[in-house]
């Protein structure tokens, strides 16, 4: 197993040093666990191109079956801890903090004061690495957004569920020539200025949208996180698209508009490892997150007064 955990952190890394790395080896003991690995399988399982190294068909094929024995062995241990029954030890979970909507945070508060024992630790992570800090054991559980399709598509050795999803807005500041109308197209806004997350999934799908638009964004602010382009929208220093219920905090002054002809929406999704979701700590917080999403849900849905 442990030759097979090597060769599933060099799938994952894209080299051998790396992989050593993410797994405490040295970079000698790392190739001697490979180069045994190929010596039991009597055919090359790595294809070296410079520091790159990438897997031959039957490696991947090892791979795949190695993420399912890890399914079967947490699930065991699952089972051993549910027949403790009490949620407690530590319980990592990857938030996108500032990004919204805020169903993790009130979850997690309620989970830490029913479950006393359970070591709730937050770090921070993006929507492009959550999935694989999760799959790879450095977080226990993230939630993350997905744009587009609903359907879950997880990852070999991952679960997941979608708790709800918003559609994209324009954002303005308050008293822009925009901000009193209920919709508008993307023509529309081909002079305005952009301010834009260009690495995040979000930004690029924004300059997307603009180029199908007819025309290149003008970026005036390039950010790391959609609570700081808000922010930023709210000053007047030009306007962005984002997830309805992002929240943009109360410093900031923004009117949310309807994008015509724009149906892309987010998904919150929540990811665990597969095997794991029953065990005490992650049950608990998985049935916190629920509760607290259809709580949302049904605030969103009451008409208002």
């Amino acid at each position: 197993m442990e030759k097979l955990m090597m060769l599933r952190a060099v799938a994952a890394a894209g080299s051998i040093a790396a992989a050593a790395r993410e797994l405490r080896y040295t970079r000698s003991a790392a190739s001697q666990q490979m180069a045994a690995l190929e010596r039991l399988a009597g055919i090359p399982l790595l294809v070296r191109a410079g520091n790159r190294i990438s897997l031959t068909p039957v490696a991947w094929q090892l791979v795949e079956h190695t993420e399912r024995i890890l399914v079967e062995l947490r699930a065991a241990e699952t089972t051993l801890h549910r027949e403790a029954g009490e949620a407690a030890g530590l319980l990592r979970v990857g938030v996108p903090f500032r990004e919204g909507p805020a169903i993790m945070s009130s979850a997690l508060t309620q989970s830490r004061q029913q479950f006393p024992k359970l070591e709730i630790r937050l770090a921070a992570t993006t929507d492009e690495a959550a999935a694989e800090e999760v799959r790879l054991g450095r977080l226990d559980m993230v939630i993350m957004s997905r744009y587009g399709a609903a359907t879950p598509h997880s990852q070999p050795g991952l679960r997941e569920w979608v708790l709800g999803s918003d559609p994209l807005r324009l954002c303005v500041p308050v008293g822009h020539r925009l901000s009193g109308e209920r919709s508008c197209a993307l023509d529309d806004l081909r002079d305005e200025p952009w301010v834009i997350s260009p690495t995040s999934t979000l930004g690029r799908l924004t300059t997307t949208l603009c180029i199908a638009g007819g025309f290149q964004p003008k970026i005036v602010a390039t950010v790391d996180d959609v609570a700081t382009a808000l922010g930023l929208v709210g000053i007047g220093w030009g306007v962005t698209i984002a997830p309805d219920l992002t929240p943009a905090g109360p410093e900031a002054s923004v009117r949310r508009i309807s994008l015509i002809g724009v149906d892309v929406v987010r998904h919150s999704v929540l990811v665990v490892r597969d095997g794991e979701q029953l065990s005490p700590g992650i049950a608990a917080v998985v049935s916190a997150v629920h509760a607290v999403n259809a709580a949302l849900r049904l605030a969103q849905a009451a008409p208002s007064t």
